[in-house]
C-alpha cells in the first residue's frame, strides 16, 4: 500500500488521517475475514493431520498381527547352556532331542619351524597363501625384510583370511599364522617363490606350508564341530560352532556349541522345542496400547469441554465419525467358528469408555488350548476343503488403515485440500492489496482535487470579500 502525503493547505482538513480511516475501513473487515479463514483451516490441517499420525502409530502396532510366525512361535531350551544354546524360528517342531558335544571347531594355525633372531632379513620373494579352496593371495615380501615386516605384509593383504602374530623372546622371535575362519575347509596353505640370498634367510625354506611340517610346522589342527543327535551312529558337523538346521526334525533350529564335557554323559543335555506366547501376548499388548492412544488423540480432537465451554477442532467431523465407526465395528466382529473367534474371547474387552483392556492371561490360556484358532483369528486361513476362507482380525484392520492413509486416501486428500485453500488465501491477500492500493490513489486524487477546489475557491472569496470592503468605502466618503 503506497505511503499517504499529508494535504489540506487549502481545505486546511487533516487528508491524511482522512484517507486512512477510508481505506482502513474498507480493508480491515476484508483483512478480517481472510485471517479468520486461514486461522480456521491452519486449526483444521493441524488437526487432521495428527489425526492421521495418530492412526500411522496405530497401524504400526497392527502389522505384527497380521504374520503367522507371532502365533506360531517356538522356543529352543538347552539342558545344559555351557554345553550349547540353541533358538527357534516359528517353523521349528515341537520336540525333545538329546544332543552331545563331540568337539568344537577350530581354526588351523601355523608357527615357524625355529623362532627367528629380531634383526635377521629374508631375501625377497612372493608368499602365496591360500586358506582351503579359497583364491590365493599373493604376498611381496620386499628384500631385506624382518620378521616384523613379513607380518604386516602379510596382514596388510586384503582378503587374505589369516592373520599373521609376533611373538617375543628376547631377541627372537616367533610368527603365527592363524586362519580366520573355522573349520577342515579353511586349512592354510603357503607356496613361496624368491631366490635365496647369501647372508639372508630363506623366504622359502621357512614359511612353506603344505599339509605337512616343513619351513612352518602344524600349531593346531583344522577341525569342524561335532555333534551327536539322539545316539545316532553317524554325527553332525559344522565348519563352525554353530549348527543351522534348514531341513529334516530339527529344521528351524540354530545350535551353538560353547564345550566339551569330560565323559560322553557330561557332554550330553536335552534340548527342548516347545511353543512360545511372548510374542502374540507382546502383540496384542501392543495392539491394545496403540488403539488406545488413537482413542485418546481422537477425544482429544473432537470432544467438548463443557468447563471451558471450548470444543475440539475435529468435533462432528464426517470424516473422524467414519473412521472410529470402522474400526469399532471391526473390533466386535468374529472371526471363525471356534471358542476363539473374537477379541473378547482372548482377553480383549471394550470399556465404557471406549478403551481396550487386556487380560494376558486369558489370551494365554487360549494360546496353550487352541493356538491355531487363535492364530486363525488374527491372520485368516485359506480355503480348505468346505470350509470358507476366513479374512483374519490382523489383515482387515491392517488392509482398512492403509487405504485411508494411502496418498490418494480420503485424509491425504483432504490435507491436500486444505493445503490449497492456504496457498488461496495468498492470492487473495494480494489481490486485497491491489484493491485496496487503488482505493487509496483514488481517495488521494479525489480529495486532492477538492483540496485544490476549495482553495481556489477561498481565494475568490478573499478577493471579492477587499472589493466589497472597497466600494464600501468610496460610498461612506460620499
Amino acid at each position: 500500500m503506497a505511503a499517504i502525503t499529508s494535504t489540506g493547505l487549502g481545505s486546511g482538513l487533516d487528508i491524511s488521517s482522512l484517507v486512512s480511516q477510508l481505506v482502513s475501513a474498507e480493508s480491515t473487515p476484508a483483512t478480517n475475514r481472510i485471517n479468520k479463514r486461514e486461522a480456521k483451516l491452519q486449526t483444521e490441517l493441524s488437526a487432521v493431520g495428527m489425526f492421521k499420525g495418530a492412526l500411522s502409530e496405530f497401524r504400526s502396532s497392527v502389522f505384527s498381527l497380521t504374520l503367522s510366525s507371532t502365533f506360531n512361535s517356538k522356543v529352543a531350551t538347552s539342558g545344559n547352556m555351557s554345553l550349547f544354546t540353541a533358538s527357534a524360528s516359528y517353523s521349528a517342531t515341537v520336540a525333545s532331542y538329546n544332543i552331545k558335544v563331540n568337539q568344537l571347531a577350530q581354526a588351523h594355525s601355523l608357527e615357524l619351524a625355529a623362532p627367528v633372531n629380531k634383526d635377521a632379513q629374508f631375501n625377497g620373494g612372493v608368499l602365496k597363501i591360500s586358506v582351503g579352496a579359497g583364491v590365493s593371495r599373493d604376498v611381496v615380501i620386499e628384500n631385506g625384510s624382518t620378521l616384523e615386516k613379513v607380518a604386516k605384509a602379510i596382514n596388510d593383504t586384503s582378503g587374505i583370511g589369516v592373520t599373521a602374530t609376533i611373538l617375543n623372546n628376547g631377541d627372537d622371535r616367533q610368527l603365527v599364522l592363524k586362519s580366520t575362519a573355522t573349520g577342515v575347509d579353511n586349512t592354510i596353505n603357503i607356496a613361496v617363490t624368491g631366490a635365496d640370498e647369501v647372508g639372508k634367510l630363506s623366504l622359502a625354506s621357512t614359511f612353506t606350508y603344505s599339509g605337512a611340517d616343513a619351513g612352518m610346522k602344524q600349531l593346531q589342527e583344522a577341525q569342524n564341530a561335532s555333534i551327536t543327535i539322539d545316539g545316532s551312529n553317524t554325527a553332525t558337523t559344522s565348519s563352525s560352532n554353530t549348527f543351522l538346521f534348514t531341513s529334516g526334525s530339527l529344521s528351524g533350529i540354530s545350535l551353538e556349541v560353547k564345550s566339551v564335557g569330560a565323559d560322553a554323559a557330561a557332554s550330553t543335555a536335552k534340548l527342548d522345542i516347545g511353543r512360545s506366547t511372548t510374542s502374540a501376548i507382546d502383540a496384542v499388548s501392543a495392539f491394545v496400547k496403540g488403539f488406545n492412544s488413537l482413542v485418546s488423540a481422537v477425544k482429544s480432537l473432537s470432544s467438548y469441554d463443557a468447563n471451558t465451554k471450548q470444543a475440539g477442532p475435529l468435533q462432528g467431523d464426517a470424516g473422524v465419525r467414519s473412521v472410529n465407526f470402522q474400526l469399532r465395528r471391526m473390533l466386535g466382529e468374529s472371526f471363525g467358528e471356534s471358542a476363539f473367534n473374537s477379541l473378547s474371547s482372548i482377553g480383549v474387552e471394550t470399556q465404557r469408555d471406549g478403551a481396550l483392556k487386556f487380560d494376558s492371561s486369558k489370551l494365554k490360556t487360549a494360546l496353550d488350548t487352541d493356538p491355531s484358532s487363535v492364530a486363525t483369528l488374527f491372520t485368516g486361513a485359506q480355503a480348505s476343503g468346505g470350509a470358507a476362507a476366513v479374512e483374519g482380525l490382523g489383515s482387515r484392520f491392517k488392509d482398512y488403515l492403509d487405504n485411508v492413509l494411502s496418498s490418494k486416501g480420503s485424509l491425504s486428500s483432504r490435507l491436500d485440500t486444505l493445503n490449497k485453500n492456504i496457498a488461496g488465501l495468498a492470492d487473495e491477500r494480494q489481490a486485497l492489496n491491489l484493491r485496496i492500493g487503488k482505493l487509496q490513489t483514488r481517495y488521494l486524487k479525489q480529495f486532492s482535487a477538492m483540496d485544490a477546489l476549495v482553495g481556489r475557491l477561498a481565494g475568490t472569496s478573499s478577493f471579492l470579500s477587499q472589493q466589497l470592503e472597497g466600494m464600501a468605502a468610496i460610498y461612506t466618503k460620499k
